[in-house]
């Protein structure tokens, strides 16, 4: 690397800073503040303004590689890990490929190929990835499955020894990551299930590659994800064994579209196609967990069925907003004929609050994801078009918005209010966070139609995993066929021995890992 691309990028593992590309609109910042309170990032003024990590690194100044900043800025200044190049070298390597894909995939994917957002295309991750030479591909549901299991079996066995409750969910690796650097007082609650992209991994490099002979270090396991976060996850030390990664490299959505694309393959010119079979079967169950609320309905749907109680009740539940919180909502439900309470934590920028107060101990079981909207809104997800909308009437003409304008969007209009011009307007939000009398809001639009979206870009994904959990023949995790083989010729039972050699794992206190950060002085163990 030259020295002058030294200076140009900051780099940091896996989030990565691009300086010559940067406006100075400071999106990153303000997102990381607002989305999970943690605030990473600083502004800086070197005769040029741009942003850093506030103690040198990201990992000092306690980032937990959600991505949100990511699809906040509009330049892709700031980004991810590039990972492309690993998957080309592998596609040339003569061993053998596998990529497994997440349930977001299929509900954003297509917005990289100009498909309207909502469109559903499950059916072209096969097909796409066989193109380019992958000699198998599982959907990562039946890893979701999988998870639903173990993490089902490991709650009834705490609700039978009352230890460790309430228990939270461990599939999303930026919460798990949060609760090492800022709250390991909580990390014997978390659930010791992996997520499905690990229990995926360590299913290929054990289970199939002992049923088809293939030796595990023979195989490149490809994941793709919505989550900038599981390439962390995946490099961990305790996610592989015997000199290997269960999973050894996940690409983002964007970067697997970028990959087929460079490739020339165009998911909308190839018929659907299946996954391969041997670990295909997937239930409605596991498709929603790729949306806020879906790993705790998947689970529940499993738990229930365990204990002779009534699913239905379970498929029905409500969730209702907790007082003083407004992305955290609980719910009562029956299990074995005596009632919990449960939550959601949707988002992180009120988990502080949760935790400190100590109100997270009334549950019994908590899904925590990092993102707001879940997985289908990861930092790995395509990028939604936005741009200002200046209310006239809320205006009051006093041009901070104008003078900040890193693109010069914003000007005067003949009655002397400011006015965006929308072929200018990169949709950095700065104008519309340092708005001081609010007249200032972001318009969102569908990159296929060039329209804006009369619904929440969120809610247009979240409904495919829905409409196809919906729709699925088997909906509970546990009557997984593919599933039940699997443990019956492979595994054992659920949370046993072997079972729980390679599917569950360990966390760590990792607060010592960050610099002068006030909110780990101030914390209690």
């Amino acid at each position: 690397m030259s020295k002058s691309k030294k200076h140009r990028v900051q780099e940091d593992n896996i989030i990565e800073i691009n300086k010559k590309k940067c406006i100075g609109c400071t999106a990153c910042a303000f997102t990381c503040a607002k989305e999970t309170k943690i605030s990473v990032l600083k502004a800086v003024d070197n005769g040029r303004r741009t942003v850093d990590p506030k103690q040198v690194t990201f990992g000092a100044s306690g980032c937990i590689y959600c991505g949100q900043c990511t699809l906040a800025c509009p330049t892709t200044a700031i980004n991810v890990r590039n990972d492309v190049s690993l998957v080309k070298e592998a596609l040339n390597s003569g061993k053998y490929l596998i990529l497994t894909a997440a349930p977001a995939v299929k509900a954003t994917l297509g917005e990289e190929f100009s498909l309207p957002i909502g469109t559903n295309v499950g059916g072209k991750i096969a097909p796409s990835a066989k193109k380019m030479g992958f000699q198998n591909v599982f959907d990562t549901d039946f890893g979701a499955d999988m998870t639903v299991i173990e993490e089902g079996t490991e709650l009834i066995k705490r609700i039978v020894s009352k230890e460790n409750l309430p228990m939270f969910t461990s599939c999303c690796p930026a919460w798990v990551s949060y609760a090492e650097l800022f709250h390991p007082e909580i990390l014997k609650n978390i659930s010791t299930s992996k997520s499905p992209q690990q229990m995926m991994g360590a299913s290929i490099k054990t289970y199939f590659a002992d049923t088809y002979n293939v030796l595990p270090t023979n195989i490149v396991t490809v994941s793709v994800k919505p989550c900038t976060a599981k390439k962390y996850e995946a490099q961990r030390d305790e996610m592989g064994r015997s000199g290997y990664k269960d999973i050894d490299i996940v690409l983002t959505i964007r970067e697997y579209a970028q990959l087929l694309k460079e490739k020339g393959i165009n998911i909308t010119a190839i018929p659907d196609e299946s996954s391969d079979p041997f670990m295909g079967e997937y239930t409605g169950a596991a498709v929603i967990f790729g949306a806020s609320g879906g790993v705790m309905q998947a689970t529940l749907r499993t738990v229930a069925n365990y204990l002779k109680g009534d699913v239905a009740e379970v498929n029905n539940i409500k969730f209702n907003k907790i007082d003083g919180y407004e992305d955290i909502k609980e719910a009562i439900i029956n299990l074995g004929g005596q009632n919990y309470k449960v939550a959601i934590v949707n988002g992180l920028k009120e988990i502080e609050k949760f935790l400190s107060s100590g109100k997270w101990k009334e549950y019994l079981f908590i899904e925590v994801m990092a993102c707001p909207g879940g997985c289908i809104n990861g930092g790995g997800t395509p990028r939604i078009e936005k741009k200002s909308q200046i209310n006239e009437k809320l205006c009051i003409a006093c041009g901070t918005c104008i003078e900040n304008c890193p693109v010069g969007a914003i000007e005067y209009n003949a009655q002397g209010r400011a006015e965006a011009q929308k072929d200018k307007c990169v949709g950095c939000k700065l104008c519309r966070n340092i708005c001081r009398a609010e007249a200032i809001k972001m318009q969102y639009y569908d990159k296929a139609t060039n329209k804006p979206l009369e619904e929440n870009y969120i809610k247009l994904r979240a409904d495919v995993l829905k409409n196809i959990d919906k729709k699925s023949k088997i909906r509970i995790s546990d009557e997984n066929e593919n599933l039940q083989n699997m443990y019956k010729n492979y595994m054992g039972e659920a949370d046993g021995e072997k079972a729980n050699a390679l599917l569950h794992t360990n966390y760590l206190d990792k607060s010592s890992e960050l610099q002068n950060n006030p909110r780990t002085k101030r914390r209690k163990h």
